[in-house]
């Protein structure tokens, strides 16, 4: 089984210490979110756990304690960090912060285990063609004796996304 643990929510920005306790009691219970009285078990020994996939923006609150999960598990990580500031991203930590972040990670669990997601790419009057380019540029120097893959796509623009947007009138 994947266990991916960043699919509803970033549970290692938010939860690293729920996440841990999940792992040291060895199962989590998860309700579903289309049928909320249909809750199910999953058991999270390392023989039911083929790989531990974690998907954040945010691995600081984890990483001192990482061990303890990469001990005794197969992980792939992978990291979010784009152009984006606070008024697009308010608990995000900056890029410099997010890319210090990455090179710890990587030197903890080995480059071959990371992927840099600078995704999902959102053109607007502030993050043009031209911004995401020269973010990218910047971030991928910095990054690239650390990680050997990266990620990216475009917004696909679905319809409550494009009220979100509309609601906070991005730029």
């Amino acid at each position: 089984m994947i266990l991916n643990t960043g699919a509803r929510t970033d549970t290692v920005q938010y939860f690293s210490d729920w996440l841990l306790k999940r792992f040291e009691d060895g199962y989590v219970l998860t309700r579903n979110h289309l049928f909320p009285n249909k809750v199910t078990r999953y058991e999270l020994s390392p023989e039911k756990i083929d790989v531990v996939l974690f998907c954040s923006k945010n691995y600081a609150p984890i990483l001192d304690r990482l061990h303890k999960i990469t001990e005794k598990y197969r992980t792939y990580f992978h990291y979010t960090i784009t152009a984006y500031g606070k008024d697009i991203e308010p608990s995000v930590p900056s890029i410099d912060e997010s890319i210090e972040t990455l090179i710890r990670l990587s030197k903890l669990v080995g480059k071959e285990r990371v992927a840099w997601r600078y995704d999902p790419i959102l053109l607007t009057k502030k993050y043009t063609i031209e911004t995401h380019a020269k973010t990218f540029e910047y971030m991928a120097k910095k990054l690239a004796p650390y990680i050997d893959r990266c990620i990216f796509s475009f917004v696909e623009m679905y319809k409550k996304l494009e009220i979100n947007i509309i609601n906070k009138q991005i730029d």
